[in-house]
């Protein structure tokens, strides 16, 4: 109990000037909420942001030079793609795939400015245990079966990420308006994205993770309380290998969209203790054939935990 006590005495100080301290972040996306389980299914980041100046060992091995603040994040990504269960087996799907990955952030911070740069290198296939992920989450929430019997064979799962977040416009405007933008050029996937965000407060060092598709740091609030963000982005998709079917799998491989669009709404509590947030998204066709556009929800949680 003291040990927590003192933790959140910590974050109460760091939130008070704007420069918290170590924190451990975790984000869940699922479509539970929407009753599909297909596609995008289940997504989960579990890291632990660092200040550059902390004592952390990663962030001590990994400091740079900068005339900025930074942190450091690092965790793990995992990612399940699965097919419709309850659809037609002679329409066009995607394969069941699974990702898993150890996740390195830096991020560069300024008033209106966050700045990302992350590497992930990990596998996908069955070593990364979409399966196992699948079948436990079912136990709780009963969902048709999926077929893992063509999953791909492990492949090195290499990316580089970049996303930035600015705030501009008239600052006497409600709220804060920012623009996203950025790429990911992986073994697997490469895609560009840009997109646009208003929030009821905080500037850009607070944006909603669903429109940076990389690693988004737990940053301090304006003010504690409620807050709400909304926005719109669009992939411009190069390369989506995980729609890739075995040589021996009877069915159709999908070809990927180019262009893929999201909306993306929610809102978030942030107090002394740290935060949570609610957020919702949807993304429009991503293969040929796709049925209906994907719905998703997420959930974000950030503590002060050493």
């Amino acid at each position: 109990m003291r040990r927590a006590a003192l933790a959140l005495a910590a974050l109460a100080a760091g939130s008070a000037t704007g420069a918290p301290g170590n924190l451990w972040h975790a984000q869940v996306d699922n479509d539970v909420a929407f009753h599909t389980d297909r596609w995008y299914t289940s997504g989960v980041r579990i890291y632990r942001s660092t200040p550059a100046e902390g004592d952390s060992p990663f962030a001590a091995f990994l400091r740079l030079p900068s005339a900025r603040p930074y942190r450091i994040d690092v965790g793990l990504v995992h990612e399940v793609h699965t097919g419709d269960g309850r659809a037609d087996p002679a329409r066009v799907d995607r394969p069941n795939a699974a990702r898993l990955l150890l996740s390195v952030a830096r991020h560069d911070l300024g008033p209106d400015l966050l700045a990302t740069w992350e590497v992930d290198a990990g596998v996908s296939g069955p070593a990364a245990l979409g399966r196992q992920t699948q079948e436990a989450i079912h136990r709780i929430a009963p969902a048709p079966a999926t077929d893992w019997s063509h999953q791909v064979a492990n492949r090195a799962d290499l990316q580089v990420a970049g996303a930035w977040s600015r705030r501009f416009g008239p600052k006497a405007l409600p709220g804060s308006l920012v623009i996203h933008g950025g790429a990911v050029a992986g073994t697997l996937v490469a895609f560009g994205h840009a997109g646009i965000e208003w929030r009821s407060e905080s500037p850009a060092q607070a944006p909603n993770a669903l429109l940076r598709y990389a690693a988004t740091p737990p940053l301090p609030r304006t003010t504690h309380g409620w807050s709400f963000f909304g926005g719109a982005g669009v992939r411009a998709v190069a390369r989506n290998r995980l729609l890739e079917r075995r040589d021996d799998d009877p069915r159709t491989e999908a070809a990927h969209r180019r262009g893929v669009a999201r909306l993306a709404v929610g809102l978030a509590w942030s107090g002394p203790w740290g935060e949570v947030a609610l957020g919702l998204a949807q993304d429009s066709r991503e293969f040929e054939g796709q049925q209906a556009p994907h719905r998703f929800g997420s959930l974000t949680v950030s503590l002060p935990v050493d």
